[in-house]
């Protein structure tokens, strides 16, 4: 961490408990009091929102008390002033660098993480790589895994992709991408079906100020560096992805954040960008999240939400894409509106960036794998906006678009229209419409891609 972030750093440490106490603060309402006044700013008619995840959870967040919340609040708050407390006294006029809790010094300046462990994701990660490197993207890599989760194999293929030449004579290796494999402190991993809290831990974990993270099965279309040097990114330092799901007025968010429901789309982990020095205490949130998971991502989707839950909870802004989500898959003979099973997720100017194929891994698909796309008819945001802005007309972005998840034929997504409206608020284009896509699928066996 350069001199320069290491003051900003201790400017934000000294202001973080007035920004606490400022949410602590924030007035509780009964659950029936906060759904009247939520209800008012999120509508639900013709609105996609996680309509299982509500029916199966809105029974007991009905009793949720005040006093609950307000706990929560404590509890969240003293871990926040504790992580307050270590940092400052790891801070010092002759202390050279900053160092992480495992002792490690920040290696500051940007770089990229990602998290695997099982054999399915070392895979992904490796194709991401080869993938970023043949953009000629430079960044540094941390991969964190799981203590004692790595089988022998598993290990080999992490420890080819860290011990590349940076001068290799074989062009893939010619960017220089330095990997370095780390193993994630302080969490073990459970009998969860997802191991979602390595993510918040990895992420606080790494060495770097200013991190973007990736799902190893979130590829790139291009070398992602030039997100550092957007005027988004330099107005918030923080920058995050939408889901498909809009926010709902029972979610408990909104009690423990003491905001009204704010009209937009969920946010989605699979590619988070972050500026560690102005946003520490959101890295503090989700790694609390995390460790609490089983209080918490209930209502936040498991950890697809916990940033935005985070920058909720510290009344902070971010930004983000230009667009909506596309959902991009195969075409299926019979149905036309379904064979989804990527997110197809764009750069603030609305650019297809991110092939998150978060589905291809629980089915078998045909080749062509991306063929089609379903999006929204309106799905761009407001010139000079981008996700994070719910002014109007962005806070109506979608609406009257559905999007569901089937098992027939194959798990994947149906994209369509709630009934009585418009079927030409969805649109239906071949993959290749898109410059920025032509070539990918290839690109993505050639590195390694399986399926």
């Amino acid at each position: 961490m350069n001199r320069g972030a290491f003051g900003a750093a201790e400017d934000f440490l000294a202001k973080l408990p007035e920004a606490v106490q400022e949410w602590v603060q924030r007035p509780i309402l009964p659950y029936d009091n906060s759904v009247a006044l939520n209800n008012k700013t999120c509508p639900t008619e013709g609105v996609n929102f996680d309509e299982g995840a509500v029916k199966e959870n809105e029974g007991a967040w009905r009793y949720i008390t005040p006093s609950k919340i307000s706990d929560w609040r404590q509890d969240i708050a003293e871990y926040l002033y504790r992580k307050q407390k270590e940092e400052q006294e790891k801070m010092s006029p002759e202390t050279p660098l900053a160092k992480d809790e495992q002792g490690k010094e920040f290696l500051g300046g940007r770089g990229l993480v990602m998290a695997a462990g099982d054999h399915a994701a070392v895979v992904r990660a490796r194709t991401n790589i080869r993938l970023l490197r043949s953009y000629n993207c430079t960044l540094p890599v941390e991969i964190f895994h799981f203590p004692n989760e790595l089988s022998t194999p598993e290990k080999s293929l992490l420890e080819e992709l860290s011990s590349l030449k940076q001068h290799s004579e074989d062009q893939e290796d010619q960017s220089g991408m330095k990997v370095t494999v780390r193993v994630v402190e302080g969490v073990r991993k459970g009998g969860d079906w997802k191991a979602f809290h390595i993510k918040a831990a990895a992420i606080q974990q790494s060495s770097f100020d200013e991190i973007l993270y990736l799902d190893t099965d979130s590829y790139t279309l291009r070398n992602p560096e030039y997100l550092f040097e957007s005027m988004q990114w330099k107005e918030t330092g923080l920058m995050l992805w939408p889901d498909y799901t809009k926010s709902h007025a029972t979610n408990p968010i909104w009690r423990l954040s003491g905001q009204i429901c704010r009209n937009e789309y969920e946010g989605e982990s699979g590619q988070i960008l972050i500026s560690r020095t102005l946003h520490q205490d959101l890295l503090w949130l989700a790694e609390f999240f995390a460790l609490e998971h089983h209080k918490f991502y209930g209502f936040m989707g498991g950890d697809r939400d916990s940033y935005r839950a985070a920058a909720l909870l510290m009344g902070k802004k971010w930004t983000g894409p230009g667009r909506l989500n596309a959902a991009a898959g195969v075409v299926l003979t019979g149905n036309p509106q379904g064979g989804g099973h990527t997110m197809l997720q764009a750069d603030p100017e609305g650019k297809w960036l991110f092939v998150h194929a978060n589905l291809i891994k629980h089915a078998k698909f045909r080749r062509p794998l991306w063929s089609r796309i379903h999006r929204a008819a309106q799905d761009k945001f407001a010139a000079e906006s981008t996700y994070g802005d719910i002014h109007p007309p962005n806070d109506k972005l979608g609406d009257g678009v559905k999007l569901r998840v089937t098992y027939e034929p194959m798990m994947s997504t149906v994209m369509s229209t709630f009934e009585g409206y418009d079927e030409g608020l969805v649109v239906v284009e071949d993959w290749d419409t898109y410059e920025e896509l032509k070539g990918f699928e290839e690109k993505w066996f050639g590195f390694g891609g399986v399926h």
